[in-house]
């Protein structure tokens, strides 16, 4: 048997969703040997008629709000429809004592055909495992999978917040590139992470605002991974996404890691000039130049976008890391890195932390760093302060003690204040690294100084706790202790 996947478009009355393409498979006699290698890949099939009723029948039988399904998930209210069901808010009733929300999503499967009713549960049942696999901030959590009658469920992590797509229709006006593009390198981060994934890249294949959470601290989360799936060099498929966010090459069946680029590069587009790809002809792009239609936005991320949504995937970005970094680029260059510094992604491919930036001094750090007006001032035991650039760890300038630097420094009216082992307080300008003033102790001075009522208190080797005149550097008192104080 071969199936061929035939195309058909047709206008959806409601404006959010525009143009989609539905697939109608026809199952033909073939005279042709079977071939080797996967078959083409199904997509689960909306509507036969290129009517809303799938929306329809999905909303006739929905679950009623105060139902419970299985016993555990109290359903509060619908917060979304499809074509083959719903998606729910629920309460988990396996903690009685707080209120743990979840996501219940629905896939209601009546078809008529036992094999296209199997591959719609294979294909439910494929994204349960593949989000089971995933482990990143902005992808929602898992927490179970069930089958109902003819009803499956995957039931996920509730992600408070709304999609991208409202955040630009609801908006007065343009969104601020500086938020875009924290968002951005958010969403490059996590599929850098989904395209590093092993043993196989996962290509997401349908990045559009509607699957851009924006959660309550203002982070992206990346949801519906119904078509994503696993990448084998030279494996083809149908034609699946989203007209309009969807790269040529989709709709012959090829996705690669560069089909995800072009369908960010479209949802930045949109997120940035308001204007709907689903509402205009095909990889149109290029007619609708984003300064033209936002002047405020930079050359520089105008270019970023661009170069995504090159017709040719070799004329895009060589990966989602080389995206990345352009997009980091642009915003060093405008001066909106120290702004969305903190918004940044600290998820790595393996789960753990990564670093925004790397600065190495020439031993080891035993301080603890401080933050002070874009600049982080961190001592190391090669017997330097280092003041550096916080949003990308440029180095700005360097105070060199006689003693290795273990001690938190303190600040206080633009001067920065440690102890080393030395033997001294040193007092240096927080904007130049020059000396202010130092002063003398009799042991090595380790621990981290504190400034209060005029003074600055730090312990010593010396068994004493020092107090100081910050303005003068003079001695005021001391208390003698019976060990050293750190």
């Amino acid at each position: 048997m071969l199936m061929i996947p035939l195309y058909l478009k047709y206008p959806v009355n409601t404006p959010k969703r525009g143009l989609q393409i539905h697939l109608l498979h026809t199952i033909i006699q073939s005279t042709l040997p079977e071939q080797a290698g996967e078959p083409l890949e199904t997509k689960n099939i909306d509507s036969l008629d290129g009517s809303e009723s799938g929306d329809e029948n999905a909303s006739r039988n929905q679950l009623q709000s105060g139902s419970t399904l299985v016993n555990r998930y109290h359903i509060q209210e619908v917060i979304g429809v499809g074509g083959m069901g719903s998606v729910y808010r629920a309460r988990d009733l396996h903690f009685p004592n707080v209120v743990k929300l979840v996501a219940v999503k629905e896939m209601i499967n009546l078809a008529p055909d036992p094999l296209v009713r199997q591959t719609i549960i294979q294909n439910f049942e494929r994204e349960a495992n593949l989000l089971a696999t995933l482990n990143h901030p902005s992808i929602p959590r898992i927490y179970d999978y069930l089958s109902q009658d003819n009803r499956s469920y995957l039931i996920l992590e509730f992600i408070h917040g709304k999609d991208l797509e409202a955040v630009i229709t609801d908006s007065n006006g343009f969104l601020p590139e500086d938020q875009l593009i924290s968002w951005a390198v958010q969403l490059c981060d996590v599929l850098e992470y989904l395209h590093g994934h092993k043993p196989d890249p996962i290509i997401f294949r349908d990045m559009k605002p509607s699957n851009v959470m924006i959660n309550h601290n203002g982070d992206v989360v990346l949801v519906d991974f119904g078509i994503a799936k696993t990448f084998q060099s030279g494996q083809k498929g149908t034609m699946i996404g989203t007209e309009g966010y969807s790269p040529p090459e989709q709709y012959r069946g090829e996705a690669t890691q560069f089909a995800d680029l072009y369908s960010l590069g479209a949802t930045l587009h949109h997120a940035l000039t308001r204007r709907d790809p689903r509402l205009e002809p095909p990889f149109s792009f290029a007619e609708r130049p984003i300064r033209r239609i936002n002047p405020n936005i930079s050359s520089e991320l105008e270019a970023v976008v661009n170069t995504a949504l090159q017709y040719n995937p070799s004329e895009r970005f060589s990966n989602i890391t080389a995206m990345k970094d352009a997009l980091m680029g642009v915003a060093r260059k405008t001066g909106v890195l120290s702004k969305i510094t903190s918004a940044l992604p600290v998820s790595s491919k393996s789960g753990g932390i990564k670093p925004l930036w790397l600065f190495k001094c020439e031993d080891e750090i035993r301080s603890t760093p401080i933050l002070y007006q874009g600049s982080l001032f961190i001592g190391c035991y090669d017997n330097n302060l280092y003041s550096v650039n916080a949003a990308d760890g440029q180095f700005q300038w360097r105070y060199a003690a006689e003693g290795g630097i273990v001690s938190r420094p303190a600040l206080y009216d633009n001067n920065i204040y440690f102890g080393s082992e030395d033997k001294r307080l040193h007092v240096v300008s927080a904007r130049t690294g020059k000396l202010v003033w130092t002063y003398y102790t009799e042991g090595k001075v380790r621990s981290s100084p504190r400034v209060a009522e005029g003074h600055i208190f730090f312990g010593s080797d010396d068994n004493d706790l020092h107090a100081v005149n910050i303005n003068s550097g003079r001695a005021v008192w001391k208390f003698s202790t019976d060990a050293e104080v750190h």
